[in-house]
């Protein structure tokens, strides 16, 4: 059975399994992180009304090359359109053009339909609205907003870059096995989480009688294990908020920024252990476990392999970069296997001690 422990602890031990480089050594560049939203894109532009006249904005082109895309705005900034430099610069500067359009308002030659995307909108999220099929453009620069109100652009060449960084980062420092970020994105996303000022939680996923489990069956066996809680864990976490990592051998780490964040990991827990038992054989399923040697080579009996989960929610301030994170988390994690079976233990401190 599934069992939560939900403890405010008042004293913390130090240890753990969580990456963490030297503290003395300076912080490496910020990179892109998996948290990064569409405001890390905007750029300011002019934003004009929509009785505005063609050869107005044209003169805006005009004085400016590297203005792309102005922002059609109602009375109250909200967008009801853009204007697209190289197409309106196509009609505008073709034959007659400026004679047809010059002093007709804007709305005339605006698209009405742009692209807008809301500033706190992740990066990831960001591409796959771009490139959903529904809402492919001629022209995929795009309007950015805060709460309806238009606050700037962003370019879509912006955007890939920043997409093409992260995805090399993840690949660079993947988990051989399972795919996943390993410890440097680990990190980099902990310390984003951080600057955010936003709550998020860490939970510290690790499995129980994993190594005599790996000692009986063999690697072979151990590695689907290790896959299938890698298949359970990226399943059920919000792709488009949460992050997921795999710090190495049987222990992972899940950033969850979805509320209903307890309710997932519970229902993480509860298919592992449907899942756990195909593992064994006839006979181990029936006796619930294996007999073999513990660290010490002392024989003794383990039960089915289970997950032991520790959650943590740090806040800026007292948690200073993802060194502080790892030391709750892993204290965490250590009271939850103090528990058998599958289990989440959540540490209520929002500081290490």
């Amino acid at each position: 059975m599934m069992n939560a422990l939900d403890v405010d602890l008042g004293k913390q031990e130090d240890g753990g399994g969580l990456p963490s480089s030297d503290p003395a050594k300076p912080p490496p560049a910020r990179t892109v992180s998996n948290t990064d939203t569409v405001r890390s894109l905007m750029r300011p532009t002019t934003m004009i009304h929509a009785e505005v006249r063609a050869n107005e904005v044209a003169e805006l082109f005009q004085r400016d090359p590297l203005l792309r895309i102005v922002p059609v705005v109602d009375d109250v900034h909200r967008p009801i359109g853009a204007v697209h430099r190289n197409r309106f610069m196509a009609i505008f500067l073709s034959q007659f053009g400026h004679d047809l359009y010059g002093r007709k308002p804007i709305h005339r030659l605006m698209c009405d339909e742009p692209l807008i995307l809301e500033q706190s909108v992740t990066l990831q999220e960001a591409s796959r609205i771009i490139t959903d099929s529904s809402l492919v453009r001629d022209e995929h620069d795009f309007v950015i907003t805060e709460g309806g109100q238009c606050v700037g652009a962003g370019f879509l060449l912006d955007l890939l870059k920043k997409i093409t960084e992260l995805q090399i980062n993840y690949a660079r420092y993947a988990n051989p096995l399972t795919l996943l970020p390993g410890n440097v994105p680990i990190c980099e996303e902990i310390d984003a989480c951080l600057e955010e000022h936003k709550p998020f939680i860490v939970c510290y996923f690790d499995l129980d009688n994993f190594k005599p489990f790996n000692d009986a069956y063999g690697y072979e066996m151990g590695d689907q294990v290790i896959r299938k809680v890698a298949e359970l864990l990226t399943q059920h976490v919000d792709s488009r908020r949460d992050f997921v990592g795999h710090v190495g051998g049987d222990d992972f780490i899940v950033l969850f920024r979805s509320e209903d964040w307890q309710t997932r990991t519970e229902t993480m827990l509860r298919e592992f252990e449907v899942y756990a038992p195909i593992w064994y054989s006839p006979e181990d399923r029936e006796k619930g476990g294996i007999v073999s040697r513990d660290r010490r080579g002392t024989e003794r009996f383990f039960g089915i392999v289970s997950l032991s989960v520790g959650a943590v929610e740090p806040v800026r301030g007292a948690c200073k970069s993802h060194h502080d994170v790892a030391s709750m988390a892993a204290h965490a994690k250590k009271m939850a296997k103090q528990t058998e079976g599958n289990s989440l233990f959540i540490d209520r401190r929002h500081q290490p001690c």
